[in-house]
């Protein structure tokens, strides 16, 4: 049954949000979605807030989330009683960063190196985002709704591992989603949908274009470039006009976050000393503010003959510790680094050049341009003629130009909300899952069997020597899906039958996945268990059978269906991160 609601969370590395349409609005009008505004306490007005959360000392219970959090953490901070409290601000890189690893168990640094469980910060954070749009909703509608008519859509980026999108799952179950009422949107496949409905801008001469008018046949990559993440894939247009994958989700740790670091780089070497870090521990009011201002900075930014200076006023915190650190004032610091002769020092701010700053720019823009350049060059014979540019860090100016410097004969696209795309998107998903009808393995996944001797191809030391199983080869990995094949959304790729042990009800399996394309042993190098599922084996009448388990891989994530042998009905299958 269709939902009356559909609501998309766009869980960010630096900004999240949230935003929802109705059935009857979708049926009107499909880009007739709904965000709410987010307000600092410096006037800033956005439609996503910061991923941050503050936690107190208890590790279980939220105090604020968002712009909120930061506010309330700097007040506890000046009044130096925060320390017990958990602060935690960009985490999502984390699981980019530990996905071979991810698990229940993995845990998570706070701003100040005191650890909680990864799955607590990010169930309470997604809670936050929930109860926030059931204010909202509450208030909307001025009384009670039922939660079983509002369909939930959670973005994950499309790079990430399995676990790492089942460790999404599983938070949102334990932030009270309901697991029958959610999906996981692949951010990139968002985009290219949202896409297809929105207003486009063609940054060469700002003409109008709705890539909907994209014929059958036509090949178009999307470039999705996040605070985070860069995910980067090729899509199709069918003769029905959806979409297939034709290119995996490839990319890396390019995103806005890379340009943010080397802003901090660039003011610890005006300083001439790690002041930055140092400002973060003693002053994070003053931190966050210089952030902020940089974000801002870092969204008009462009290369320009006529660009002049740009301004960045810094705090007497950071002036003070300079001093105290290096015995030198900040303004003597400055002149004595490397950008003595572009930078000058006038009362709070510094006026630095514009190729100073664009040149903070050019490692995560490099290596953007870099991958684009390696996936275009797969296509000379059938060739690519458009890019579309989504994601927050894609607002960038030297990034829009740097692209279209790379590409010229490419019509480079992009929406006028570009940063918001995803999010919206993950609505119109919501609405119609539908319309990526297949994708193209990332690995190639399977099970692990008591294979068949073969002594061309198995070691000796793996066959059993005795037990009911002797002569059978242990660790065997048995292929379902080899990487780099397309599969339909709807493709069963696997199905296995599974007999279970005398006084058993269920039974327990694991997947694994590699990047080779015959992978022997799921031991082998490179081999990762990426979770199990479980089956139950218990009819309606309570008697036990063995089960016929389907797996599907061509989604946005793994989906199991399984039924029982003795009576055909379909038994409970559930998909389980590694312990």
């Amino acid at each position: 049954m269709m939902a009356l609601i559909v609501v998309g969370i766009d869980f960010g590395t630096t900004f999240s949000g949230w935003a929802y349409s109705t059935h009857d609005d979708f049926a009107t009008d499909p880009t007739k979605i709904f965000a709410p505004q987010w307000n600092s306490s410096d006037q800033m007005i956005s439609l996503k807030t910061p991923t941050c959360i503050l936690i107190k000392p208890d590790g279980k219970t939220v105090d604020t989330f968002g712009y909120d959090a930061e506010n309330r953490y700097t007040q506890l901070a000046a009044d130096e009683i925060h320390k017990d409290w958990y602060f935690f601000r960009r985490f999502k890189m984390k699981l980019y960063d530990a996905q071979e690893s991810i698990a229940q168990s993995t845990m998570l640094k706070d701003e100040t190196g005191k650890e909680l469980k990864a799955l607590t910060v990010f169930s309470l954070s997604i809670k936050c985002l929930r109860d926030d749009f059931y204010d909202h909703l509450s208030r909307s509608i001025c009384g009670k709704f039922n939660t079983s008519d509002i369909h939930w859509v959670l973005t994950v980026p499309a790079i990430w591992d399995e676990p790492a999108k089942q460790f999404m799952r599983t938070s949102a179950q334990e932030a009270g989603l309901e697991i029958e009422h959610l999906s996981l949107a692949l951010e990139p496949e968002a985009a290219s949908i949202y896409c297809r409905h929105a207003k486009m801008i063609r940054t060469e001469n700002l003409k109008t274009q709705n890539i909907s008018t994209f014929k059958s046949g036509t090949r178009y990559l999307v470039c999705d470039t996040g605070g985070g993440t860069v995910d980067i894939t090729v899509h199709e247009v069918t003769p029905d006009l959806k979409l297939t994958e034709i290119e995996k989700a490839s990319g890396g740790y390019w995103g806005g976050t890379k340009v943010d670091e080397e802003f901090e780089n660039y003011i610890d070497t005006l300083a001439g000393c790690h002041v930055m870090r140092a400002v973060k521990n003693k002053n994070m009011e003053d931190y966050i503010r210089i952030t902020r201002a940089f974000e801002l900075k870092k969204r008009t930014c462009k290369k320009s003959p006529t660009a002049g200076k740009y301004t960045i006023v810094v705090p007497i915190s950071i002036r003070d510790i300079v001093k105290e650190m290096t015995g030198y004032t900040f303004n003597e610091q400055v002149q004595r680094s490397k950008y003595g002769k572009t930078t000058t020092v006038i009362g709070e701010k510094i006026r630095c050049s514009e190729s100073d700053l664009s040149a903070l720019f050019n490692r995560p823009v490099n290596n953007i341009i870099t991958k684009l350049t390696s996936i275009l060059s797969k296509y000379v014979d059938n060739p690519i003629n458009h890019i579309i540019m989504v994601g927050g860090f894609s607002e960038s100016p030297l990034l829009q130009d740097a692209v279209r410097e790379a590409f010229p004969a490419m019509q480079v696209i992009i929406p006028i909300d570009a940063g918001l795309a995803v999010l919206r998107v993950a609505v119109l998903f919501g609405q119609n899952e539908n319309q990526i009808i297949s994708r193209v393995s990332k690995f190639t996944y399977g099970i692990k069997v008591f294979g068949k001797y073969n002594p061309l191809v198995h070691s000796q030391d793996k066959v059993l020597s005795e037990g009911p199983r002797k002569g059978r080869v242990e660790n065997c990995f048995s292929k379902l899906v080899k990487i780099d094949k397309s599969i339909r959304a709807d493709e069963p790729a696997g199905k296995r039958t599974y007999d279970l042990p005398v006084g058993q009800s269920t039974f327990n399996a694991r997947i694994f996945a590699t990047k080779e394309k015959n992978p022997i042993y799921v031991d082998d190098d490179g081999c990762l268990p990426i979770g199990s599922f479980n089956v139950n084996c218990k009819d309606e009448r309570g008697n036990v059978s063995s089960a016929e388990v389907t797996m599907y891989f061509g989604g946005t994530e793994i989906k199991l269906k399984a039924k029982l042998k003795s009576t055909g009905e379909e038994t409970e299958a559930t998909f389980n991160l590694p312990e």
